[in-house]
């Protein structure tokens, strides 16, 4: 379904978000800059908005995912930003690899920091992918998400309701041309668990440091949480 509407994710995403989802990643990267991390996975990258905005601060990273098609557009993109940028030439381009985040192809203990950009809900197996991501995580690293999550205000509820489940929908599907995939999106915000509950999900699977922080009303939570030394 993600190789299906590749070529317009992008557009879709800064559209349909009003742009705010740009505001959302820079708040997950200035909490993950603040351990001054020097290598990151940035799991479900998909086209790479989370990658290259990492790549930007002149972070080693590695986006991973399962949509090869959806990485072809993100390793275009670093690439582009590469070339024009002299200031990063010493450092790495990112690499990419298609892989489950419940089988991640890197030793332990590899990464200070682990990012996953609107990806967690549609994992599989997410406690077989909690454990992995622990596992590559270095002693005391950290791991940050942004997911999207009904908000608990009643006007921000109704509000989202209206645009998760009429308007975006609709919108998503004349333009992707694909009917599945934006209808996919609102059911799969209902049934992940959210605030309290996935927090104590992370604790469950051996995280400390838990918090979360609502942003835009609660339509998005960013999860933080580090692996204990």
């Amino acid at each position: 379904m993600f190789n299906n509407i590749a070529g317009s994710y992008d557009l879709l995403n800064h559209l349909l978000s009003f742009g705010i989802d740009k505001r959302w990643r820079k708040k997950l990267i200035g909490r993950v800059m603040i351990r001054n991390p020097k290598r990151v996975l940035d799991i479900a990258c998909g086209t790479g908005d989370l990658t290259l905005a990492l790549y930007k601060k002149g972070i080693e990273v590695t986006g991973l995912d399962i949509a090869d098609k959806m990485m072809e557009v993100a390793k275009v993109k670093c690439h582009k930003y590469s070339m024009k940028q002299s200031s990063l030439k010493s450092i790495k381009e990112p690499d990419f690899v298609c892989a489950s985040a419940d089988s991640i192809p890197f030793d332990d203990k590899s990464f200070d920091a682990v990012t996953i950009g609107f990806g967690i809900r549609n994992f599989e197996n997410r406690g077989e992918s909690l454990l992995e991501i622990n596992r590559v995580l270095k002693n005391g690293g950290t791991l940050a998400i942004l997911e999207f999550a009904t908000p608990k205000n009643r006007l921000w509820r109704w509000i989202f309701g209206l645009y998760f489940l009429k308007i975006l929908p609709f919108i998503g599907k004349i333009v992707s041309k694909d009917s599945q995939a934006y209808s996919y999106l609102p059911q799969s915000v209902s049934t992940f668990p959210q605030y309290e509950e996935f927090a104590a999900e992370l604790e469950h699977f051996g995280y400390t440091n838990i918090d979360y922080l609502p942003l835009t009303g609660g339509v998005a939570i960013l999860y933080l949480a580090q692996k204990s030394k």
